[in-house]
């Protein structure tokens, strides 16, 4: 390896550890399958809204329009 990608790597490697270990802590919290996909029923309004608008916006670039 070039050592200008061993920067990139250890960048890339310590990304992926810190992914991983919020997926495992979020899994032990998870309970069943409605705590998954409900998050527990204990989203504010306000990250329901940003959501919706988030699945909205990426359907409408989806299809190239503004």
């Amino acid at each position: 390896m070039v050592p200008d990608n061993i920067n990139i790597v250890v960048i890339f490697a310590a990304y992926l550890l810190f992914m991983i270990s919020i997926g495992v802590l979020y899994y032990k919290k998870t309970e069943n399958l409605s705590d998954y996909i409900l998050g527990g029923r204990k989203l504010n309004s306000w990250v329901t809204a940003l959501s919706a608008q988030a699945s909205d916006m990426s359907g409408w670039l989806l299809l190239g329009l503004p």
